[in-house]
């Protein structure tokens, strides 16, 4: 299941959702959608495996179910049943009780969206040239599916701010580079891959840094931080780590170089949703996003990222 990168679920999920709440609240909303976000990536990580279970036979004896450890049947109903339980979860949170006894039927739609593109990705998409977007369409509504909970409905339909999409993409794009170098890991990577990925990561990461931007007045009233200049800088530095592991990538393509470029670009989602979470909600929870990095940290010293 990939346990260090869930951490990065519980980030940008839970950000999206503090983002426009401006808090953890509704309580039950919020706890909600957080389990069904960790329902549907865990649903992802063991039926790519699932669907890998020949590649990873030839080039990846060890993995789990490759190996033997775990057998291929228990697998699959493990992420048949998580993938149901995931969108389950989600449309259950948008009639949980809230200030305004409002409900909304578009977490369901989100997560629905969310499950078809997972199995998409993981069966016909993978082998093509599209699997990097597709991967990165995941991660968009992954964002889409933590503010679904808490966004008005005009007419029977969501009202879905342009700040909200810029960065729901943003972070689309940036995993759709990481994505694009992590082609080919296995055996070394590809030129092609490993340059366009990088190139691809580093706008996602300017769509980041400037979508807040897209925010009206009204919108920004409640912020806790204007999103100017120093926001964009600060997630310039967020992202230098990834930039300079990835720069070492294009020179030393070696598998560890490679899987050290990947493993930061992923766990770099925790601390970049972290800042959107302090943008809307304050520096408390920006930290406590934030501190999702130790567990994961520690983990992926110990788990395989990627």
């Amino acid at each position: 299941m990939r346990l260090p990168n869930v951490f990065t679920v519980l980030a940008d999920v839970g950000a999206a959702f503090l983002l426009v709440a401006g808090g953890p609240a509704p309580v039950g909303r919020f706890a909600v959608i957080l389990a069904a976000g960790v329902s549907l990536y865990w649903a992802g990580m063991i039926l790519n495996d699932v669907f890998d279970i020949e590649k990873d036979k030839a080039e990846r004896k060890t993995r789990p179910i490759a190996s033997g450890m775990i057998p291929l049947g228990q697998a699959n109903v493990a992420g048949w049943v998580l993938l149901f339980v995931g969108v389950l979860l989600a449309a259950v949170s948008g009639y949980l009780p809230s200030p305004d006894d409002s409900t909304t039927w578009f977490p369901a739609a989100v997560a629905i969206a969310l499950a078809v593109l997972i199995v998409a990705y993981n069966g016909p998409l993978k082998p093509t040239p599209v699997a990097p977007a597709a991967m990165g369409g995941c991660r968009v509504l992954s964002f889409l599916l933590g503010a679904s909970p808490v966004l008005s409905l005009s007419d029977g339909l969501p009202v879905v701010p342009r700040y909200l999409m810029g960065i729901a993409f943003g972070f689309g794009v940036y995993i759709m580079g990481i994505t694009t170098m992590a082609r080919d890991e296995a055996t070394g990577g590809h030129p092609v891959n490993l340059r366009t990925g990088f190139i691809v990561t580093l706008i996602g990461a300017l769509m980041l840094a400037f979508a807040p931007g897209l925010a009206t007045l009204a919108e920004r009233a409640s912020w806790h931080v204007g999103p100017n200049r120093q926001f964009a800088f600060l997630i310039s530095l967020i992202v230098l780590p990834v930039a300079i592991r990835g720069l070492n990538a294009q020179f030393q393509p070696d598998r560890a170089t490679i899987g050290n470029a990947i493993r930061a670009g992923i766990l770099t989602i925790i601390p970049l949703a972290a800042s959107f979470a302090f943008l809307g909600a304050g520096p408390g929870w920006g930290l406590a996003v934030f501190a999702l990095v130790v567990p994961a940290f520690l983990l992926a010293m110990r788990l395989r990222v990627t």
